[in-house]
């Protein structure tokens, strides 16, 4: 699933945006951010793959990648005890004119049963 960071900044290849508002105060886009996945988050599969393409406002960025830290063993989010949800970081190279990715967090579990809470983790990989 394509997702832009916020609707308006730039124009994305996406199917929808985390955050509808076309500007975000600066003190509070860390928490909008995180707040905004956590609630995308609650409604994707568990196998998901989230391609996040993100613009520039780097409080939002990470907002929105601490959320999807913060719930890889829970096993409320979405009603799935494992997550294996993947996102995937956009971002747009201006020398090329393309978006690419190079960076993406997995979440996993282990062991792979009821009580992920206790076990989950996310890898990030470069590439």
């Amino acid at each position: 699933m394509k997702i832009g960071l916020i609707k308006g900044r730039h124009p994305l290849p996406v199917e929808s945006y985390l955050i509808e508002d076309e500007t975000v105060e600066f003190d509070q886009a860390h928490q909008i951010a995180y707040k905004a996945m956590l609630s995308f988050l609650g409604q994707t599969e568990k196998d998901e793959v989230i391609q996040l393409y993100i613009t520039g406002l780097t409080r939002c960025s990470l907002g929105a990648i601490a959320a999807f830290q913060n719930i890889a063993g829970d096993c409320n989010v979405g009603s799935n005890h494992t997550s294996n949800r993947v996102l995937e970081i956009w971002e747009y190279n201006s020398q090329t004119s393309q978006y690419e990715t190079v960076v993406q967090f997995r979440h996993g579990s282990v062991p792979n049963d009821t009580s992920v809470f206790e076990y989950g983790y996310v890898i990030a990989k470069l590439d």
